[in-house]
């Protein structure tokens, strides 16, 4: 089995956890929702779902009682929130760990108004679905792959700017791309596709 097919694996599974939950049911209660990131790329290594959530004047406390009812689910064994509305991510954060069959899905949940500006995950999912090609997808998920065996933590956006917009396929080459590129987050890549 190589990385394309274990990606494939794991957004089975995501899709599995996602349904027992009817997170995206419960999100859609108070606007309109999004998954995000790896699990929307169909780019997953590590067992993680991100989702983001937009509507005119956010309130938590309306999604928390919503979240709240998940903790009587067995599988379910934490739910944090914290404010981050003074900060530059700007949003309401919610962080769910699912545990089911020896594996810890750890979902990250972000609540955002509408007129939120910035590191948007959501405006990256057309690009990197349009653009998204076989061979960058199993570069992106070598290195993934490789990077989760090393002590140096990269978010995976510098991953997919390095791949797409400079020809990165090694994990080698990610690290010394590293070192002449900012992977300082919260970071919004504007993608282009001249390089590609």
């Amino acid at each position: 089995m190589n990385s394309l097919d274990r990606a494939m694996q794991r957004k089975q599974q995501a899709e599995r956890v996602l349904t027992d939950l009817q997170l995206i049911q419960k999100w859609r209660t108070v606007g309109d929702c999004f998954v995000v990131g790896a699990a929307a790329y169909n780019l997953m290594v590590a067992p993680d779902i991100d989702i983001e959530t937009f509507c005119d004047e956010p309130n938590p406390h309306i999604i928390m009682i919503e979240l709240a009812m998940l903790t009587l689910n067995k599988n379910v064994i934490e739910l944090k929130y914290r404010d981050y509305t003074s900060s530059d991510f700007n949003g309401h954060y919610f962080k769910l760990l699912y545990r089911a069959e020896e594996v810890e899905w750890n979902i990250d949940m972000w609540l955002f108004s509408n007129s939120q500006k910035g590191a948007i995950s959501k405006d990256l999912v057309p690009f990197m679905k349009n653009h998204l090609t076989e061979e960058t997808r199993k570069a992106i998920l070598d290195i993934k792959e490789a990077m989760l065996h090393l002590p140096i933590p990269y978010a995976s956006i510098f991953i997919y700017q390095a791949v797409l917009e400079f020809g990165i396929r090694h994990v080698d080459e990610f690290l010394q791309w590293t070192k002449h590129h900012s992977t300082t987050v919260p970071f919004h890549w504007q993608p282009t596709i001249a390089n590609i």
